[in-house]
């Protein structure tokens, strides 16, 4: 009988497991959701933990480096913060404006398109953040015409002429730092939103794959008008940039 009990006690605690730290399954997967993206994407992730800029079309095909700034970031303390901050993409004439560390300094810095290194154009002032127009980043966005999204108890609802409708529910026990959705914004014709899930049901599902990858939380992009949704890249501050190639 306590052989009995000691099976049941550690099938259970298995299958605790196994849901703890097993992905989300009501994410619908659909690759065709993706491939059928019109426009192209600029966006950061980090590389040896070093904010990147990226870009790709936005169906994800084509990705290239715009700029690393690693190596070049020598702080005040003589170590290195080559993080990219804020960043800007300029349609009409292909350059990106964006801060990065410099002897010290937080910095502004121009990289004209297709070329490789950057030059810098001035110095940042953090408190005159506001009132620097290059920074009017045009990273996507949660609102859209008339249209915006927000985020309640890890659901997210579309608010429409005043009426909230959930858009994404998410079925688990919610956490505002471990689990439940996130929108993130909306393509440039509102057709699509990206949003961000920590991948899992409970708390300890996100806490264990944390400990056991490092890693958690990915971006997922959802069609407006099937409610079908599909990876999408794991980056942040996304810039969507419609038409051009």
């Amino acid at each position: 009988m306590k052989k009995i009990i000691k099976l049941a006690f550690v099938s259970i605690l298995a299958l605790f497991v196994v849901v703890a730290i097993g992905k989300n399954t009501v994410l619908a997967m659909n690759s065709k959701i993706v491939s059928g993206l019109e426009g192209k994407v600029y966006y950061e992730k980090r590389v040896d933990g070093v904010l990147t800029l990226f870009s790709s079309d936005a169906n994800l095909e084509n990705e290239v480096v715009v700029y690393s700034h690693k190596g070049k970031g020598k702080d005040s303390y003589g170590s290195y913060n080559d993080n990219i901050l804020d960043y800007h993409f300029d349609s009409e004439s292909g350059r990106v404006d964006f801060i990065a560390m410099r002897d010290g300094e937080w910095s502004i810095f121009a990289i004209e398109d297709g070329e490789s290194e950057a030059v810098l154009t001035g110095s940042f002032d953090f408190s005159e953040k506001a009132s620097e127009t290059v920074f009017e980043t045009d990273y996507i966005n949660k609102k859209s015409a008339n249209t915006s999204v927000l985020s309640k108890s890890g659901s997210i609802y579309l608010l429409e002429n005043g009426k909230e409708t959930c858009i994404k529910k998410f079925y688990g026990i919610y956490d505002g730092k471990f689990t439940g959705y996130n929108p993130v914004g909306f393509s440039p014709d509102g057709k699509y939103l990206i949003y961000a899930s920590m991948g899992h049901l409970t708390p300890i599902g996100t806490i264990l794959d944390g400990i056991l990858t490092g890693d958690v939380g990915e971006k997922f992009i959802m069609e407006m008008a099937t409610g079908k949704s599909a990876k999408y890249v794991d980056a942040q501050n996304i810039q969507w940039v419609s038409g051009r190639d």
